[in-house]
């Protein structure tokens, strides 16, 4: 068998017979004659040394090794397609895919995408969500936005938020809080995974925190403890980059302008050594300059 790659129209030709399940029906989509199909199959099959169909009364269907071979043929093929358009369309055309942070998404970007997608119509894009760094291995993401120290080997990064945290609560439960001792009578909720934790924070405004004493809610994304916040439960430490716009004024404040520095931060990444779209760089432009225009405002 051989280990070097068939000619591309093979590869296509292959691919429209195979979910078709007709060459008579192939020749006409690609425009050939049913002879042509049948001959570049042939010539295929035998540059793989496997058989991909089975010929049985003007009927065809495939092999093992058909079945196994079309979705890797039409993987490849919709990724060409995709960054052929993404490399050769004008600037702001074309498919952007995007794999974020539970958090990052719902508590900044989705609250201002609508003046991404305003500047440039013509891209679509596709958002997946991953919290964990594991989650973030998948190659066929453009950009990806992801939470953590970043020590991740083999990725460009560049930091989105200010490194610190900061204590939020509702504006209710911010009416009974005087001083930072009186967080200890309330339940604090923390993030998983996070490096930062609440015994640092109280450890800064020098105060001995007994974990014995304190009820403590643990969540796995910042996402939950918001929400959990919002609702009136407890305080939280968050990133106040987060919590800058009219969204939040009503539902979070910060009883203390306190900020403990942090080791985490959400940062924009993608693989070192591979070019960015012309629909990943305007992302990439585009989202800097809002973080950056929505502190200049706030400041």
């Amino acid at each position: 068998m051989k280990t070097d790659l068939p000619p591309m129209n093979w590869v296509k030709t292959f691919e429209v017979a195979a979910r078709l399940l007709n060459f008579s029906a192939a020749a006409r989509e690609l425009n050939m004659t049913q002879s042509a199909v049948s001959q570049q199959i042939k010539l295929l099959e035998h540059h793989l040394g496997d058989p991909l169909f089975i010929r049985k009364h003007r009927k065809v269907s495939l092999t093992n090794s058909g079945l196994a071979y079309l979705p890797v043929v039409q993987g490849v093929l919709n990724n060409v397609q995709r960054k052929t358009a993404d490399i050769f369309s004008p600037i702001g055309k074309g498919r952007l895919v995007l794999n974020v942070n539970y958090a990052f998404s719902s508590l900044w970007l989705t609250h201002h995408l609508y003046k991404f997608c305003a500047r440039y119509p013509g891209i679509r894009l596709q958002l997946m969500h991953s919290n964990w760094e594991s989650d973030f291995s998948e190659s066929s993401y453009d950009l990806s936005i992801m939470n953590g120290n970043g020590r991740w080997p083999g990725l460009n990064l560049e930091a989105l938020l200010q490194a610190n945290v900061q204590a939020f609560c509702s504006p209710n439960l911010a009416k009974h809080i005087d001083s930072p001792n009186d967080l200890l009578s309330l339940p604090l909720i923390e993030v998983m995974g996070s490096s930062h934790s609440w015994s640092q924070w109280f450890e800064k405004v020098g105060i001995d925190m007994d974990d014995s004493k304190v009820v403590c809610h643990k969540v796995d994304t910042l996402t939950a403890a918001t929400q959990m916040v919002t609702s009136g439960l407890g305080v939280m430490l968050a990133y106040p980059d987060f919590f800058i716009g009219e969204e939040f004024e009503d539902t979070l404040c910060s009883p203390f302008k306190v900020q403990l520095p942090t080791e985490d931060n959400y940062f924009l990444a993608f693989p070192e050594g591979k070019p960015l779209s012309k629909s990943a760089t305007v992302f990439r432009d585009w989202l800097l300059e809002e973080l950056r225009i929505v502190a200049i405002n706030v400041s």
